[in-house]
């Protein structure tokens, strides 16, 4: 009889520690919080290599815009617990590389995409000019990344004028020409006649996406007209084609994940008065865009990444608070691809002064999902949980 409830016990003990393993939230920062050392920290990227190992990239700087802003990057190897003291993944000299997104394609190649503000520090977003890099061999961890392919991503926006001409005219009539929208819309046909305007200021944030096709799709925005774009490789980066805008202003940032039935989904953080995050869908692989609506969910125009999990399921990862600070991040799980979002757990939240915003997520082979973030602005983030863990109830 001992040896049965012994036996019991250790079996009791097995499964408890099993289940407890599958729905807790683990996290460490990828270095300490260090605002000497590193300066203005943000905007993380995560992927999985082939090898299982993770690797992780930011930027930092005395400013976002200032000319000694860089790219570093980390790793977390296989088996291990630490991350890898970080190391430069990107520099050009002189100019501010900002935002930069990590994604590895069916090729095993690793990309990165960033782009790099050609009037900084004096001007800033509107003169950022995108750019990409490819290598083969990136995943021996003593020697530094060899890149394959470095080159610049010109942007050729289609129907631009028909756009922009489109949504003034919406603005114009919702607001019963109100004179703020008026000069913005007199603003935004001025920089129609400029070339560099027209082809500068086209920003990446979120990671790009593998389509049924096999095309890479590349979401954008621009920070000069406050519309968003796709760019569409079929060829792996030989060729570049740009998708018809999406119906809606003041979009930025977007993100997207493919429905079974090959329907597109777009979500963009948004800098209108509505504090929602919206949304847009394409039935053509990418190319056009239905009208942008906004959503229910809450957002202080902050970064967002969406991710279509193993078995079907969507997470969001947010900042689901109205305004500023980006004091609460959460992440939310849908299984009805986006129609309804049962389950929402809180990854960071603060009544107080906190700001942990423009997360990356992925999920590894193993089916396990992780994230990184910016931890206010001083160090980034990472974190690993399951979806067993944003099912669970959470403590008030």
């Amino acid at each position: 009889m001992n040896h049965f409830i012994l036996t019991f016990f250790f079996v009791f003990l097995l499964f408890f520690n099993t289940s407890f393993a599958q729905i807790s939230l683990k996290g460490e920062f990828i270095f300490k919080p260090d605002k000497a050392g590193h300066g203005h920290t943000h905007a993380s990227s995560l992927v999985e290599c082939p090898d299982g190992s993770l690797l992780a990239c930011w930027y930092e700087g005395k400013s976002d815009r200032s000319t000694d802003v860089h790219i570093q990057a980390a790793r977390l190897l296989k088996g291990h617990k630490t991350w890898s003291p970080d190391f430069l993944l990107a520099d050009t000299p002189m100019l501010s590389d900002n935002n930069p997104c990590l994604f590895v394609d069916r090729q095993k190649r690793l990309w990165l995409f960033y782009y790099t503000l050609l009037g900084s520090p004096e001007e800033a977003w509107d003169t950022a000019f995108l750019r990409y890099k490819i290598s083969t061999q990136y995943e021996d961890a003593s020697k530094p990344i060899i890149w394959d392919v470095q080159s610049d991503l010109p942007v050729k926006p289609n129907d631009l004028d028909e756009t922009v001409e489109t949504l003034c005219r919406q603005a114009l009539a919702k607001s019963h020409s109100d004179p703020r929208v008026v000069k913005q819309c007199e603003l935004a046909r001025v920089k129609l006649k400029s070339q560099l305007a027209r082809k500068l200021g086209w920003t990446t944030r979120a990671k790009p996406i593998t389509l049924s096709s096999g095309a890479i799709l590349l979401p954008m925005a621009s920070e000069i007209f406050g519309i968003a774009m796709m760019a569409i490789t079929p060829d792996g980066g030989r060729t570049w084609k740009f998708s018809k805008p999406p119906l809606g202003y003041g979009i930025e940032q977007p993100t997207v994940f493919e429905k079974k039935d090959g329907t597109l989904v777009a979500y963009f953080r948004d800098s209108s008065p509505a504090h929602r995050i919206r949304k847009s869908e394409s039935h053509d692989l990418g190319l056009t865009w239905s009208p942008v609506v906004n959503t229910d969910f809450p957002n202080p125009g902050s970064g967002i990444e969406v991710l279509r999990l193993m078995d079907g399921n969507i997470v969001l990862i947010y900042n689901d608070c109205v305004d500023d600070p980006r004091n609460s991040l959460a992440v939310s799980m849908s299984d009805d691809e986006g129609k309804s979002w049962k389950w929402t757990r809180h990854i960071e939240r603060t009544k107080g002064a906190g700001r942990f915003d423009y997360p990356s997520i992925i999920q590894t082979r193993d089916g396990k999902l992780h994230a990184t973030f910016s931890y206010n602005l001083q160090t980034i983030k990472y974190v690993s949980f399951t979806e067993d863990w944003i099912k669970t109830t959470e403590k008030k």
